[in-house]
């Protein structure tokens, strides 16, 4: 078996996407190696064929696969002697539910807090793509006018997560008494966020930041493997 897994990376070796966390905490769910293919944003269309625009991809014995979603149901599908992402139909569907919520209400709320700290921590080759993209994003907004509209943004996604909180007071995990994709779909924006935000994001002993404090000690420590922020009190 020969797996290898392009993941976006800026300066310093930190892994900026949430996306590329989600295939990570994916693998070792299913107690899968692959081989580590950082990249910086420039290089993603020579991933391959040339015909990929984002991460993560992986490679298994020659064939490539892009698209979070996709890698995990091919991994469960490849290999099924493994532990499943989703034992069921209902388990997709739940971890789909939870990344649209968590998309439309916590990390469009977040995102001006986090847009110019990309910036900051992109490879320097990479800086001027980031820059336009991200703007282009904000409807034409600098990086430094969403900037501004940062604290207001964190005090949304605060209230945003209130289902995740309430949640999180009855069962250790989204998941339930294990965890499951659809917390690694919710951890991986956080740990996206502690690639490149300096500061707190959780209130001390919230059920968040308890919650996120296990995800980034399990598999061996995987979510503290590559450099980042202590954003949980």
């Amino acid at each position: 078996m020969a797996l290898a897994l392009y993941d976006l990376e800026g300066r310093d070796g930190r892994r900026m996407s949430p996306f590329c966390w989600r295939t990570k905490y994916a693998l070792a769910h299913k107690g899968l190696t692959a081989e580590d293919r950082p990249v910086g944003f420039g290089e993603i269309k020579k991933i391959g064929d040339g015909s990929f625009r984002t991460v993560p991809v992986i490679e298994h014995d020659g064939q490539f696969i892009g698209d979070s979603w996709k890698i995990a149901i091919y991994l469960d599908q490849t290999f099924q002697d493994t532990p499943p992402l989703f034992p069921s139909l209902d388990a997709l569907h739940y971890a789909q539910f939870v990344e649209r919520w968590l998309f439309t209400q916590v990390f469009t709320a977040m995102f001006p807090a986090m847009v110019k700290q990309v910036f900051e921590h992109a490879r320097d080759e990479d800086k001027a793509y980031v820059r336009e993209s991200r703007e282009k994003q904000l409807g034409g907004m600098t990086l430094e006018q969403a900037d501004k509209r940062g604290k207001e943004g964190l005090g949304a996604m605060s209230v945003a997560l209130g289902p995740l909180r309430a949640k999180l007071m009855d069962t250790p995990y989204l998941n339930g008494q294990e965890p499951g994709y659809a917390d690694y779909v919710a951890a991986s924006t956080f740990m996206w966020a502690r690639a490149v935000y300096p500061n707190k994001l959780f209130a001390p002993k919230e059920p968040v930041a308890e919650w996120y404090k296990r995800i980034l000690e399990m598999h061996g420590s995987l979510g503290r493997s590559t450099p980042g922020y202590d954003i949980a009190a």
